[in-house]
């Protein structure tokens, strides 16, 4: 699986969550999927785990967006892919991703919402790669209301 073919994965993930595309965005993932968006707390000294789904909580999670107050505007996330690292025998690639998440608010006023890493595990046991982990590792632990997407 080349590099390229990666990254792309990487990208139209941002892409269709950007355009708020969430079965788009779970057809790039695997049946046995898993999201998970942790910070860490200095003043715990430990990491805290703010949102944990498979495939299916995620899919749920999805359908009950439009019953939840959100924050207006929308949402734009900057990645940029730092390093893949393949494992062959394993038929899986290790993806260390920097993101980050833009809010543009009604008024047409952007403003850095969040800072983070992904540290995605990506199958490449197939002719197109998916995403089988996503780790989000939060710098921002300051995430003001309304925000029921994952990052």
């Amino acid at each position: 699986m080349s590099n390229e073919a990666i990254q792309r994965l990487i990208f139209q993930s941002a892409l269709t969550l950007d355009a708020e595309k969430y079965k788009a965005f779970l057809a790039l993932c695997t049946e046995d999927f898993q999201y998970t968006a942790v910070t860490h707390s200095p003043d715990l000294g430990m990491d805290m785990t703010w949102l944990a789904h498979g495939r299916k909580g995620l899919q749920d999670m999805f359908g009950m967006i439009p019953q939840h107050v959100r924050l207006k505007g929308k949402f734009k996330r900057h990645v940029s892919v730092y390093t893949i690292d393949h494992d062959e025998p394993a038929k899986t690639a290790a993806v260390s991703t920097s993101l980050m998440l833009i809010h543009t608010n009604l008024e047409g006023v952007s403003k850095l919402f969040a800072a983070a890493q992904y540290e995605d595990l990506v199958d490449t046991s197939g002719a197109t790669p998916l995403l089988k982990k996503r780790l989000v590792r939060l710098d921002t632990r300051d995430l003001s209301p309304g925000i029921h997407v994952p990052v």
